[in-house]
């Protein structure tokens, strides 16, 4: 992931919701995904910071296993609705 930022010169807090494969990968404030190794045909999905997701929606999603553990180690396990103070 890192290599395919860099090679699209976006800087990782360009971005907001990720899904890899159809699988969320990243979100603001949580992006664990920046070492994921990306294989051939993998799909990915950039979403703008100014796009939300509905909160209620995230509860059961797919995830790539670095979210799942990112998410279960967060003190909030990543359930809140606001992303900046």
């Amino acid at each position: 992931m890192s290599d395919l930022l860099a090679r699209l010169d976006m800087p990782t807090e360009a971005r907001s919701f990720t899904f890899i494969n159809g699988e969320i990968s990243a979100m603001p404030g949580l992006q664990p995904d920046v070492n994921h190794v990306l294989r051939d045909n993998d799909r990915v999905a950039f979403f703008d910071p100014h796009s939300m997701w509905p909160f209620q929606y995230r509860h059961g999603i797919a995830m790539i296993g670095e979210m799942r553990e990112a998410m279960t180690g967060s003190r909030d396990q990543g359930l809140h609705t606001v992303y900046k103070k």
